[in-house]
This record gives structure tokens, C-alpha cells and sequence, in this order.
């Protein structure tokens, strides 16, 4: 696996602001903002070949605020710290992965030896040449570099590569054993969870630094503009003679005190049943409820109020003048006093839930035939004696009226308009000698019928 290649860090900014002292970051500078965004910039090129997912490939400081400059370096440190949690959690899994790796090391450790004394060897080799010659540094060096060109050495990119891969299993080596020598150490007590008082040591709480947020404004930059605004203020309220503190605004309360319950200590003589009842009652019935220590307060109040008033009055004559009447609108519910909870929708009318006898009322009981009494089976036939006389009367009566109403001439008048009609509504293929048929045969019929009508 072929590492990238880490750029090369140039640790001047970084040694500038090392040795930069800790007053000085009081009252920051231009050469020291820029020494510290340089070295912002070089850390960032040097993480960023570990970090292959960063969307950026250099720190771009150049015109940007510290806020957003920050920013870019988050953009980095995510991305870096997932892989290495990542690579961390591997290793816990799989323990014997750190073995691996290490005997992976040893191997590598063996062959940059063995590399190491290959070229140990060949510079030997070389020198003794140059000694047995007579030839100079300069030559060698020059021969060196005939090589190179000439890809005699044309390794060196790999051996180079072969190095930093070696100086990066180290650092991982160093991480890993670093890694399980903390956790086969014992841990300080603030890392084990709960801990009882006998299982660390004696005020040990008290040394532990707690980190916690202080709601306050941040305090103001010192600046210079700001120096001398404050002293020009100073200067200017001493000339003045003006002494006076800043005074304290009291603030009104916006919420009326909160009313303390009373806390009875004795032991309660009422049930269970009792006090829910008493519960019950309340939410029902407010008014009769019992008057808490704050309503016979205001009673009392009330009373002393009364009293002041009648003193007032005296003082004035008694030139009373009572309040005016205001009538208030009261409604007054017609319900039962027992009101049972019934089991029905919401949604369904009063109508639909009564019962047949409720929307269908009968004159008299339902009896079933065998229930009967003579008496009854007598009324029950004259009734209906009486209704089919009623109808037969209304019949003859219509009858009559039918017969009185028609005449002759109108009986025959009706009789050949149906006739035409008739004939009109026969099919278009009859002809006129079918037609004249029909005509007769009508006719005929009409004759008869009206013979059987009138005699």
C-alpha cells in the first residue's frame, strides 16, 4: 500500500509563536495574526495527506476572519478524527490485529536493517575504491550523480517511500502501545463510574476541575481606541465633578406572589371516600368549597373595608351614593338532578334513540287474539262493519255522480275521439280498406256499449 506523500512543514511560525510570550497575546499584532495563520496554513497542508475526503486542499487565510478560517480547519479534523475513532475500534474488536501489525513492524524493522547495512556496505565499497585510486569527494559525488541519471539507482523514489511507510508504522506502533498500556492500567477513580466514598481517596473530589458555563457577556476587547475612550470619559467626569454611581433600576413583579399551602400535621380523620367526595364536590360545586387561609383573608379585608367606609360616610353627612345596578344575565338549566351517563354516539339525534311506543302511540293495549273478550270481539266487528258501510255509501255515491254527469252526446263524443285516435296509431303499411275495417268494427263496438250503458 503506497503512502501519500506529506508535504514538508516548516516549523519557522510555529517556533515564532512558541517563543512568542504570554503578555504579548494581550494586545494581538499584525506579525503575530500572520505568524499564526501561517502556521495554521503549513499544519493544515501537512494533515491533508492523511485526510484524503477533505473537500479543501489548502487552508485558504488570505482575506478570511479567524471564524471562518476555524471552520476550515473543522472541515478537516472531522473527517480525520472519524478514521482514527474508526481505526481504534478495529483494534479493540479484533485484538489480534495488534499483533499482526507488530510482527508486520518487526519485518520492516529487519529489512530497513538489512537495507541500512546494504548501503553502509556500498559507501564502503565506494571509499575504499576512492582510496585505492586516489580519486576525491568530488568525483565520487559526481559519479553519484551519473548514476542517478543513468537509473542505477532508480530505487531511491521507492526506498524513500519505503521510509516514510516505516516512520508511519512506528508512530502507529508507539500509538498502539500507548493505547494497551492505558487500559491495563488501573484508571483514576473519576473514570470508573460510580464511586462510593471508600473507594477513592480523601477529599480527592475537591481537586477535580469542574467545567462549567458562566452565563455572563463576554468581556470587551482591550483595544487601544478603547483605552482612550475610557480615560477621555474619566477625564471628562472629573472635570465635571461628576461622582454619582450608576443607580440600581428595581424591577416591578409582572406575577402576583405565589400562595403558600397550608401543611396540616395532624393525622386526618375522614376516609378515603370521605376525601374524594370532598374532591368531587369541589370541582363541581366551587362555591362550596372550603375558604382557604387567603379567601378569609380577603374577607377580612373586606370587613375593615366596610368599617372604613362607614366612618367615611359619617364624615360626609351620610350623603350615600350606592352603586349602580347591573343586571347580569343568568341561565338557569332544566335538567334533572340525577343525570345517568348513557352509552350512545355523540353523533346520534334524541329522536332516533326512542323507542317505537314513544313515536307510534297506540289507543289502547296490544291483545293477542286469545286475550279477547267477547265484548271486545263484538266492538271489533262492529267497527268494521261501520267501515266497510262507510265505503260502500262512498261508492254508490261516486257511481251516481258518474252517471249524472255524462250525457248522450258526450258519451259519444268521448267514444270517437278514442276511436280516431285508434285508428290513427294503426301501422303506416294498412291500407284504406283495412282502415275502413277497423272503423266499422269500433263502431259496432261503440253502438253495443252504448246500448249496454243506457238500457
Amino acid at each position: 500500500m503506497a503512502t501519500p506523500s506529506i508535504a514538508p512543514l516548516d516549523l519557522g511560525a510555529l517556533h515564532r509563536l512558541k517563543l512568542t510570550e504570554p503578555p504579548v497575546w494581550l494586545a494581538p499584532t499584525a506579525e503575530l495574526s500572520d505568524a499564526a495563520r501561517e502556521a495554521s496554513r503549513q499544519l493544515f497542508s501537512f494533515l491533508k495527506s492523511h485526510t484524503p475526503k477533505s473537500p479543501l486542499d489548502q487552508l485558504l487565510v488570505e482575506g478570511f476572519d479567524a471564524e471562518q478560517i476555524w471552520q476550515q480547519i473543522d472541515l478537516l479534523s472531522q473527517p480525520l478524527l472519524y478514521g482514527l475513532k474508526r481505526e481504534v475500534k478495529k483494534f479493540e474488536k479484533n485484538p489480534d490485529e495488534i499483533g499482526k501489525i507488530r510482527k508486520v513492524l518487526e519485518g520492516e524493522r529487519k529489512d530497513f536493517e538489512r537495507e541500512k547495512e546494504i548501503n553502509e556496505l556500498e559507501q564502503y565499497l565506494e571509499e575504499d575504491e576512492a582510496r585505492e585510486y586516489g580519486l576525491k569527494k568530488d568525483v565520487i559525488n559526481d559519479k553519484k550523480k551519473v548514476r542517478r541519471k543513468l537509473g542505477v539507482f532508480g530505487e531511491g523514489d521507492e526506498d524513500d517511500g519505503d521510509m516514510d511507510q516505516l516512520g508511519t508504522a512506528r508512530k502507529l506502533q508507539s500509538e498502539i502501545e500507548k493505547m494497551e498500556k492505558a487500559n491495563m492500567d488501573q484508571k483514576a477513580w473519576t473514570m470508573q463510574g460510580e464511586v462510593t466514598a471508600a473507594q477513592r481517596p480523601k477529599n480527592s473530589a475537591l481537586e477535580v476541575d469542574l467545567d462549567f458555563q458562566h452565563n455572563v457577556r463576554p468581556a470587551p476587547v482591550i483595544t487601544e481606541e478603547f483605552t482612550t475612550s475610557l480615560e477621555e470619559m474619566i477625564k471628562k467626569r472629573i472635570l465635571e465633578g461628576q461622582f454619582d454611581d450608576a443607580q440600581k433600576i428595581f424591577t416591578l413583579p409582572s406575577k402576583a406572589p405565589r400562595e403558600l399551602n397550608e401543611l396540616d400535621e395532624n393525622k386526618s380523620k375522614k376516609g378515603l371516600a370521605e376525601v374524594y367526595e370532598e374532591e368531587f364536590v369541589q370541582k363541581t360545586n366551587p362555591a362550596a368549597a372550603p375558604l382557604l387561609f387567603s379567601d378569609e383573608q380577603k374577607k377580612e379585608a373586606s370587613m375593615l373595608f366596610k368599617k372604613l367606609c362607614l366612618k367615611l360616610d359619617a364624615l360626609s353627612h351620610f350623603h350615600f351614593t350606592p352603586k349602580p345596578v347591573i343586571e347580569d344575565m343568568s341561565i338557569q338549566m332544566n335538567v334533572p338532578a340525577l343525570a345517568m351517563e348513557e352509552i350512545a354516539p355523540i353523533a346520534v339525534s334524541d329522536a332516533a334513540m326512542l323507542a317505537p311506543e314513544e313515536v307510534f302511540s297506540s289507543k289502547g293495549d296490544v291483545k293477542e287474539e286469545t286475550e279477547l273478550t267477547q265484548a271486545d270481539r263484538k266492538r271489533r266487528r262492529a267497527n268494521k262493519k261501520r267501515k266497510f258501510k262507510a265505503k260502500a255509501a262512498e261508492r254508490s255515491a261516486k257511481r251516481a255522480q258518474d252517471n249524472t254527469s255524462l250525457n248522450h252526446n258526450d258519451v259519444q263524443e268521448l267514444y270517437y275521439t278514442k276511436m280516431i285516435g285508434r285508428i290513427e296509431e294503426l301501422p303506416k303499411n294498412y291500407g284504406n280498406q283495412a282502415r275502413k275495417k277497423v272503423r266499422v268494427t269500433l263502431i259496432t263496438s261503440y253502438r253495443f256499449r252504448i246500448v249496454e250503458k243506457f238500457w
